[in-house]
């Protein structure tokens, strides 16, 4: 759905591997050796970025926090079907639970369709 609204917009590359960025230009180099230049650089190359190390200039490291997380995507027409979830599609904001060494957070994505909502789950290691 997102792609599909995104895509007029945009250019989506996949497998095209990073070697270099410079957010400064909003450009960067792949592996392949062309330059791409953007008005946007989403790096979604999780928890030991590529992009990171260009954006921070190396400085910052991952560190374990102790934590993980878990999201799952629900179409909204599932919640709408119960009683007690159904307004977290009529009323689009983040809601969130909090308790000793965990926490969920919903809110609602796309909301303009009101086609699905975002559940993450965090919660504590040790």
């Amino acid at each position: 759905m997102l792609f599909e609204i995104a895509a007029p917009f945009m250019t989506l590359r996949l497998n095209s591997r990073v070697v270099s960025l410079d957010p400064v230009t909003s450009t960067l180099t792949l592996e392949s050796g062309e330059v791409v230049k953007a008005d946007l650089i989403v790096g979604a190359d999780g928890v030991n970025s590529t992009t990171r190390e260009f954006v921070v200039d190396g400085r910052e490291k991952p560190a374990p926090t102790g934590d993980a997380a878990y999201r799952a995507v629900i179409p909204a027409v599932e919640l709408l079907k119960d009683p007690d979830l159904k307004e977290l599609v009529d009323f689009p904001e983040m809601t969130g639970w909090i308790g000793p060494g965990r926490h969920i957070v919903a809110y609602c994505i796309v909301c303009i369709h009101r086609e699905f909502s975002c559940f993450r789950l965090t919660y504590a290691l040790n």
